[in-house]
């Protein structure tokens, strides 16, 4: 689902600004599980995670955002995630609210794991639907210009999916705590049902 990314690129990128404590702690989730080598990200935005972790190439089907990607240094794949043809390319693959988005998350994930070296990890961040968080952007879904468009999962079914795409060893963290986005704490903990943000790690063995 490309569509309210096409026309929102401002809107989309300013988010970082205006909640950089969220943005930083999340980020510094990623990192700390982010394998060395070759990284591709799906669904790159705007660069937003790519850029500070160091990740050169992206996956991005929007050529809007994807163009703020590129001026910000990233080599972009303008391209569906459903459509990569990588074979044993990258030593992680990362996916930060992105799945939520996807037209196919099956077929993505697929293509992730046939995109990944033997031992290449897979991180996927996203807001689980059944947090607090969560549950507010599920019912408030159509005053967003992007989460209108939004599945939302619980961490449950990021799991399956995860599984059925052929990863082992699946582990989870959480971090984010509360309903509001001004209001949420930023600690991160084992996988429970409260913590917003899930980051779930998985590996191609």
């Amino acid at each position: 689902m490309i569509l309210p990314f096409l026309e929102g690129v401002e809107e989309y990128d300013r988010w970082f600004e205006d909640y950089r404590e969220i943005y930083n702690f999340e980020l510094e989730m990623v990192r700390k599980w982010l394998p060395t080598g070759r990284v591709l990200e799906v669904g790159v935005g705007t660069g937003r995670f790519a850029v500070p972790l160091g990740i050169g190439e992206g996956v991005e089907p929007a050529r809007s955002v994807g163009e703020v990607a590129r001026r910000r240094g990233v080599k972009v794949w303008e391209m569906r995630g459903e459509e990569m043809e990588f074979e044993g390319e990258f030593d992680g693959i990362l996916m930060v609210t992105t799945i939520c988005f996807l037209d196919n998350p099956e077929e993505t994930l697929r293509r992730c794991w046939r995109g990944l070296k033997r031992g290449g990890v897979i991180l996927v961040g996203f807001v689980d639907r059944e947090s607090p968080l969560g549950q507010f952007y599920f019912k408030n879904r159509e005053k967003s210009r992007f989460y209108r468009y939004a599945r939302f999962f619980s961490q449950g079914e990021v799991e399956e999916l995860i599984k059925k795409a052929g990863f082992q060893n699946l582990e989870c963290r959480e971090g984010l705590y509360g309903e509001r986005l001004e209001k949420l704490e930023l600690k991160e903990g084992p996988c429970t049902s409260s913590g917003a943000f899930k980051l779930l790690r998985a590996f191609k063995l």
